[in-house]
């Protein structure tokens, strides 16, 4: 692997425990988390919505929501459109937690670059910018990344990926 591609590994497993240690502070789960910051870059969103984020089962995220409800971080509102779906909303506590969580992890990332050059901030922002978009590029075509995958392994010849 290049130099690049494992210093963005680092970044991402430095990010993933980074939002472990925030999501602990506030006694829940990265999942929970994670369910903050969609409503809040989002707005209030149908469960439905947090089941194709989240990538995990309806009943998973009903489960979810009970915890962050509990802990007083959502809320499940009527839905003001379609009687048979609630909306989940931030409570206050939930938009002061997950505002503070995103404030310290901004402040930190600056703090990291404080140093440098503002043309080579702005440099690396773009660079990190189309970094996204070619992931999320190759994202479109799920079958491709599988079959890629397959070839890459040799699942093609009978071998499986995933679960078995």
């Amino acid at each position: 692997m290049n130099r690049l591609a494992l210093q963005l590994r680092d970044l991402i497993v430095a990010t993933d425990e980074y939002r472990r240690a925030e999501a602990a502070a506030l006694g829940i789960g990265v999942a929970e988390a994670a369910v903050l910051g969609e409503i809040h870059h989002r707005g209030p969103l149908p469960p439905s919505a947090l089941v194709v984020r989240l990538g995990i089962a309806s009943a998973s995220v009903t489960a979810l929501l009970d915890r962050l409800t509990v802990a007083g971080l959502v809320q499940r509102e009527p839905h003001p459109t379609d009687r048979r779906s609630v909306l989940v909303t931030l409570t206050p506590r939930g938009r002061a937690a997950i505002t503070a969580m995103f404030a310290m992890f901004t402040e930190d990332i600056l703090a990291a670059v404080h140093a440098a050059q503002p043309e080579y901030v702005r440099m690396f922002t773009d660079v990190l910018g189309r970094i996204a978009a070619s992931l999320r590029e190759r994202l479109v075509d799920e079958t491709a990344i599988a079959e890629e995958l397959a070839a890459r392994t040799g699942a093609a010849d009978g071998y499986p990926v995933g679960p078995v």
